[in-house]
């Protein structure tokens, strides 16, 4: 049976889809009517459960992506479709040390903190306070944040903490200032990714990575399209998940030399 703090994904359908916490007191509303909280905790996972206006709605365990899509937004957010490349890109697995710099709403913090437990840590770098306080109270609601430091820091000026991690992912206005960073933080032959939405930005953060020393670079774009599958007929749907952001992709090689 569901528990109090339970994360719960309620599906009526894709207009009517939510992620809620189960809770002691009270109901769940929406325009399809209020779930109580008591009748909730009679549920599984896998159940039904109708509202007071007769509705029903499917009791989901919450993805990864439902997570990351649903955290409190105080910023842009790095969407499943690009997090799920960064992911196999790069090297981040149960144990690992990533840093990132641009915690932002904490999206990525949230699929990073989940594939690095249970001993690994995220180190997440912030310029902006209250970004970084969002992107914290957005992991503890989800139960990482033993696998989560947070830093309030100028990167360009002050550099990371910490050395021989795994992978370190950029999602900065001006990527190449935390490039030279990277590269002293990272193990040799590790991953850089680097998250950026204008070509000037990956133009001129893929030739500082080239000075700096990172070799196999690539830059990629990911689109997602649904098709819509009917008896009727199947076709692409209208609307898709087009540009959100070009993804640069680097390893950490041998430092060039002056000859």
């Amino acid at each position: 049976m569901l528990k109090i703090g339970d994360l719960v994904f309620l599906y009526h359908s894709e207009r009517a889809k939510y992620l809620i916490t189960v809770q002691e007191k009270g109901s769940f509303s929406t325009h399809k009517g209020n779930i109580p909280f008591s009748e909730l905790r009679e549920k599984d996972f896998g159940d039904m459960i109708k509202t007071h206006m007769g509705f029903p709605f499917h009791i989901l365990k919450p993805t990864l992506a439902d997570l990351s899509m649903k955290v409190h937004r105080t910023t842009t957010i790095v969407y499943p479709k690009d997090a799920g490349l960064m992911m196999l890109k790069s090297f981040v697995f149960p144990g690992a040390r990533v840093i990132e710099t641009g915690t932002g709403s904490g999206a990525l913090t949230t699929i990073l903190a989940t594939y690095v437990q249970p001993n690994g840590k995220v180190y997440s770098y912030e310029a902006r306070s209250e970004f970084s306080d969002n992107a914290k109270a957005n992991i503890k609601k989800l139960g990482l944040s033993d696998f989560v430091e947070f830093f309030v820091r100028d990167v360009e000026k002050q550099g990371f903490d910490q050395k021989d991690v795994d992978a370190v992912f950029i999602d900065l206005p001006e990527p190449w200032i935390a490039v030279k960073h990277a590269y002293d933080a990272l193990k040799g032959g590790h991953s850089l990714v680097s998250l950026s939405p204008n070509t000037e930005q990956i133009r001129k953060t893929k030739a500082v990575m080239e000075l700096e020393g990172f070799v196999r670079i690539q830059v990629l774009e990911i689109l997602e399209r649904e098709l819509l599958v009917r008896i009727t007929g199947t076709r692409p749907a209208e609307r898709m998940i087009s540009h959100t952001a070009y993804l640069i992709f680097a390893q950490k090689g041998k430092k060039p030399t002056a000859e």
